[in-house]
Protein backbone atom coordinates (compact mmCIF):
# COMPACT_ATOMS: atom_id res chain seq x y z
CA UNK A 1 0.00 0.00 0.00
CA UNK A 2 1.40 3.37 -1.04
CA UNK A 3 1.12 5.96 1.76
CA UNK A 4 3.14 8.69 0.07
CA UNK A 5 1.32 12.02 -0.06
CA UNK A 6 -0.11 13.06 -3.37
CA UNK A 7 1.92 15.69 -5.28
CA UNK A 8 -1.06 18.09 -5.23
CA UNK A 9 -0.79 18.32 -1.45
CA UNK A 10 2.54 20.10 -1.88
CA UNK A 11 1.59 22.23 -4.85
CA UNK A 12 -1.54 23.74 -3.34
CA UNK A 13 -1.16 24.32 0.41
CA UNK A 14 -4.08 25.46 2.50
CA UNK A 15 -4.51 29.22 1.94
CA UNK A 16 -3.73 31.75 4.64
CA UNK A 17 -6.39 33.82 6.38
CA UNK A 18 -5.27 36.78 4.26
CA UNK A 19 -5.79 34.87 0.99
CA UNK A 20 -9.24 33.67 2.08
CA UNK A 21 -10.10 37.22 3.15
CA UNK A 22 -9.03 38.66 -0.20
CA UNK A 23 -11.22 36.21 -2.06
CA UNK A 24 -14.09 36.92 0.30
CA UNK A 25 -13.72 40.67 -0.30
CA UNK A 26 -13.57 40.13 -4.07
CA UNK A 27 -16.74 38.01 -4.02
CA UNK A 28 -18.52 40.60 -1.85
CA UNK A 29 -17.52 43.46 -4.13
CA UNK A 30 -18.54 41.46 -7.21
CA UNK A 31 -22.04 41.36 -5.71
CA UNK A 32 -21.87 45.13 -5.30
CA UNK A 33 -22.22 44.92 -1.51
CA UNK A 34 -20.65 46.95 1.23
CA UNK A 35 -19.57 45.14 4.38
CA UNK A 36 -22.70 46.49 6.10
CA UNK A 37 -24.96 45.13 3.34
CA UNK A 38 -23.33 41.71 3.55
CA UNK A 39 -23.73 41.77 7.32
CA UNK A 40 -27.45 42.53 6.95
CA UNK A 41 -27.97 39.73 4.44
CA UNK A 42 -25.96 37.13 6.33
CA UNK A 43 -26.56 38.14 9.92
CA UNK A 44 -22.81 38.24 10.56
CA UNK A 45 -21.53 41.36 12.30
CA UNK A 46 -19.77 43.85 10.03
CA UNK A 47 -16.75 43.98 12.34
CA UNK A 48 -16.38 40.20 12.02
CA UNK A 49 -16.64 40.35 8.22
CA UNK A 50 -14.00 43.07 8.15
CA UNK A 51 -11.70 40.98 10.37
CA UNK A 52 -12.10 37.97 8.07
CA UNK A 53 -11.41 40.10 4.99
CA UNK A 54 -8.23 41.51 6.54
CA UNK A 55 -7.15 38.04 7.57
CA UNK A 56 -6.82 39.11 11.19
CA UNK A 57 -9.30 36.54 12.48
CA UNK A 58 -9.40 32.77 12.05
CA UNK A 59 -12.53 31.56 10.30
CA UNK A 60 -14.15 28.31 11.43
CA UNK A 61 -15.04 25.88 8.66
CA UNK A 62 -18.75 26.24 9.49
CA UNK A 63 -18.49 30.01 8.99
CA UNK A 64 -16.61 29.50 5.72
CA UNK A 65 -19.59 27.54 4.40
CA UNK A 66 -22.02 30.18 5.62
CA UNK A 67 -20.06 32.97 3.94
CA UNK A 68 -19.81 31.00 0.69
CA UNK A 69 -23.60 30.55 0.74
CA UNK A 70 -24.21 34.26 1.38
CA UNK A 71 -21.82 35.28 -1.41
CA UNK A 72 -23.09 32.54 -3.74
CA UNK A 73 -19.65 31.09 -4.38
CA UNK A 74 -18.22 27.65 -3.75
CA UNK A 75 -16.20 27.08 -0.61
CA UNK A 76 -13.48 25.89 -3.01
CA UNK A 77 -13.29 29.40 -4.47
CA UNK A 78 -12.70 30.92 -1.03
CA UNK A 79 -10.01 28.30 -0.47
CA UNK A 80 -8.14 29.22 -3.64
CA UNK A 81 -9.75 27.36 -6.52
CA UNK A 82 -10.54 29.44 -9.60
CA UNK A 83 -14.11 30.66 -9.79
CA UNK A 84 -16.11 28.50 -12.16
CA UNK A 85 -17.11 30.53 -15.19
CA UNK A 86 -20.81 31.06 -14.94
CA UNK A 87 -23.04 32.49 -17.55
CA UNK A 88 -23.47 36.14 -16.85
CA UNK A 89 -27.07 36.51 -15.87
CA UNK A 90 -29.28 39.48 -16.50
CA UNK A 91 -30.03 41.37 -13.36
CA UNK A 92 -32.27 43.99 -14.88
CA UNK A 93 -33.93 45.03 -18.08
CA UNK A 94 -33.43 48.55 -19.33
CA UNK A 95 -36.20 50.23 -21.31
CA UNK A 96 -34.43 51.66 -24.37
CA UNK A 97 -37.56 53.59 -25.33
CA UNK A 98 -37.49 55.37 -21.99
CA UNK A 99 -33.81 56.32 -22.20
CA UNK A 100 -34.46 57.89 -25.58
CA UNK A 101 -36.54 60.56 -23.80
CA UNK A 102 -34.72 63.51 -22.23
CA UNK A 103 -33.77 63.45 -18.57
CA UNK A 104 -34.30 66.70 -16.76
CA UNK A 105 -32.69 65.46 -13.55
CA UNK A 106 -29.31 64.57 -15.08
CA UNK A 107 -28.92 64.95 -18.86
CA UNK A 108 -25.14 64.40 -18.76
CA UNK A 109 -25.59 61.05 -17.01
CA UNK A 110 -28.27 60.03 -19.50
CA UNK A 111 -25.92 60.81 -22.39
CA UNK A 112 -23.33 58.38 -20.98
CA UNK A 113 -26.00 55.71 -20.37
CA UNK A 114 -27.34 56.02 -23.93
CA UNK A 115 -23.83 55.81 -25.39
CA UNK A 116 -22.92 52.83 -23.21
CA UNK A 117 -26.14 50.99 -24.13
CA UNK A 118 -25.52 51.65 -27.83
CA UNK A 119 -22.13 49.99 -27.43
CA UNK A 120 -23.68 46.96 -25.72
CA UNK A 121 -26.34 46.66 -28.43
CA UNK A 122 -23.67 46.79 -31.14
CA UNK A 123 -21.35 44.30 -29.40
CA UNK A 124 -24.17 41.80 -28.78
CA UNK A 125 -25.80 42.40 -32.18
CA UNK A 126 -29.06 42.89 -30.31
CA UNK A 127 -31.14 45.08 -32.58
CA UNK A 128 -34.48 44.57 -30.83
CA UNK A 129 -34.38 48.26 -29.98
CA UNK A 130 -36.95 48.26 -27.19
CA UNK A 131 -35.27 46.63 -24.20
CA UNK A 132 -31.76 45.64 -23.18
CA UNK A 133 -30.74 43.03 -20.63
CA UNK A 134 -28.07 44.53 -18.42
CA UNK A 135 -25.65 42.09 -16.82
CA UNK A 136 -24.02 42.69 -13.47
CA UNK A 137 -20.71 43.41 -15.21
CA UNK A 138 -22.44 45.98 -17.46
CA UNK A 139 -23.86 47.74 -14.43
CA UNK A 140 -20.47 47.77 -12.73
CA UNK A 141 -18.72 49.15 -15.82
CA UNK A 142 -21.39 51.80 -16.30
CA UNK A 143 -21.09 52.92 -12.69
CA UNK A 144 -17.31 53.23 -13.18
CA UNK A 145 -17.83 55.24 -16.37
CA UNK A 146 -20.18 57.59 -14.53
CA UNK A 147 -17.96 57.79 -11.47
CA UNK A 148 -20.76 56.79 -9.10
CA UNK A 149 -21.55 53.81 -6.90
CA UNK A 150 -23.68 51.00 -8.33
CA UNK A 151 -26.35 51.65 -5.71
CA UNK A 152 -26.59 55.31 -6.74
CA UNK A 153 -26.83 54.34 -10.40
CA UNK A 154 -29.63 51.88 -9.63
CA UNK A 155 -31.53 54.46 -7.60
CA UNK A 156 -31.29 56.92 -10.47
CA UNK A 157 -32.39 54.34 -13.08
CA UNK A 158 -35.37 53.46 -10.90
CA UNK A 159 -36.29 57.10 -10.22
CA UNK A 160 -36.18 57.88 -13.95
CA UNK A 161 -38.34 54.81 -14.76
CA UNK A 162 -35.67 53.36 -17.04
CA UNK A 163 -35.99 49.82 -15.63
CA UNK A 164 -38.57 47.21 -16.56
CA UNK A 165 -37.49 44.62 -13.99
CA UNK A 166 -36.46 44.77 -10.38
CA UNK A 167 -33.16 43.56 -9.00
CA UNK A 168 -32.91 40.47 -6.83
CA UNK A 169 -30.14 40.86 -4.24
CA UNK A 170 -31.01 37.60 -2.45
Amino acid sequence: MNTNPQPDAFIRPFPSNIEIGRRMRTARKNRGWTIAEMAAVGKIKAVVIGSYERGSRNMPISRLGEIARILRVDVAYLLGQPLARQESTSILTLDLRAISRPSFSNPARLTVVVSYCAGIVKKRSDWNGEVLSIRESDLLNLSFALGIEQADLLQWLIAENYLLTKIDHS
